[in-house]
Formats: structure tokens, sequence, C-alpha cells
């Protein structure tokens, strides 16, 4: 709920930079992930997940050598159809998997501002799907559209401040926040699940 408020203001505000080339590539997968990671939603566990994601996004520190490589592969156009699939699955099972294609965009060589747009509006479908299949579940209470909203309305109003802001970075400064940024939620998502680390480290050294 909370993206699904925030995320088409942000594509509203750097509306003349989406890609729609990209939109058309990763929405058909993201819409098929979205849709049959929603339902697994009620039936699994993804906390291990988190830890692995998590992992792969602090990567990101290196991959970019914390922004000053531009690139450290060169991603095509159809691979943001498989991408969206997986992430979008991923995303619906665990309520977020963060930026992690953050790398992908990058790699791609969308700009700042590109990539921004782009991943609002590829985002916002992919919430739409989610909170459809949410809703018919009956995972998804009044209780959190309520909560949902009113974070989603600072969301939306922190876009708005923050779009002059985003126009004045080069693009130096701006892959060097979105690296410190894959690394923070990275490390975040490692910490909310630290207590299975803790167990497993227990079960394979034998401590009590």
């Amino acid at each position: 709920m909370t993206e699904l408020i925030g995320n088409p203001i942000r594509a509203l505000a750097f509306r003349r930079n989406i890609d729609w080339s990209l939109v058309r590539w990763y929405l058909p997968g993201a819409i098929a992930g979205a849709a049959a990671g929603s339902w697994l939603f009620a039936n699994s566990r993804a906390e291990w997940l988190q830890i692995f994601i998590g992992i792969y996004l602090i990567s990101a520190v290196w991959e970019f050598r914390g922004g000053a490589r531009e690139r450290s592969y060169r991603a095509r156009r159809w691979w943001f159809l498989p991408a969206g699939l997986i992430v979008a699955l991923l995303s619906a099972l665990m309520g977020t998997v963060g930026p992690v294609l953050n790398s992908l965009y990058l790699n791609y060589g969308s700009e700042k501002e590109t990539l921004v747009a782009t991943k609002s509006v590829n985002s916002f479908v992919t919430d739409v799907v989610k909170i459809a299949v949410f809703t018919g579940l009956g995972a998804l209470g009044g209780q959190a559209v309520m909560y949902g909203a009113a974070a989603g309305l600072g969301a939306a109003l922190a876009n708005l401040l923050a779009k002059r802001w985003l126009e004045r970075l080069s693009g130096r400064q701006f892959r060097g926040l979105v690296v410190a940024l894959m690394a923070v939620s990275g490390a975040l998502m490692i910490w909310n699940q630290h207590s299975l680390v803790v167990q497993a480290w227990r079960a394979a050294t034998g401590m009590s």
C-alpha cells in the first residue's frame, strides 16, 4: 500500500524520463511473478531468502567500487523479463526486496532520473497485482490499509521534496548513494533475521 501511493507520484514527477522499452520487457514477467508470489505468500516462509538477498545487496559495494564504476557488466534489455518475474515473485513473498534491481538498471546504463522513473512505473503495476491477490486471499486487512496509506502519503511528499535534490546530483554521486542504500538495505535484511543465523550456528556447533 505504501509503494502503491508513492510510486505513481514519483513516476509522475519524472514522467519525461521513463524508459518505456524497459517497461514493456519488465512487466509481463513481473505481473506473472507478483501473482504467483502473492499466492505462495500465504503458504510459505521466506526468512532465509532475506538473508541471501541481503548478502547480494551488500556485494554491490564491491561490484560498483562504492559507485566509482559505472558498470560491472553490460545488461541487455531482454534481461528485464526474467528479472521481473523473479524479483516480483520474491517481493510478493517477502513484502519487499529493497533496491535489488538497481544493479541491473545501472549495468544497463540507466541514468539517475531514468532509473527512478522507470522503476517507479514497473513497481506500481506490480503492486497493483500484489494487492489484488492479497485482497482476494484475505491477507490485507483494514488496519494494514490505513498504515500503508499513511506511510504512502509521507513517501509521496518525500518524493516531491527529493526531486530537485536528485537533479543536482552528478552521476557519480547518484551511484554512490544507490550503492550505499543497497548495502544498508542488505544489512537490515540480515539483521532482521539474525535469530535464524544464531539458531543455525548453534545447531551446527552443537551449542544449546
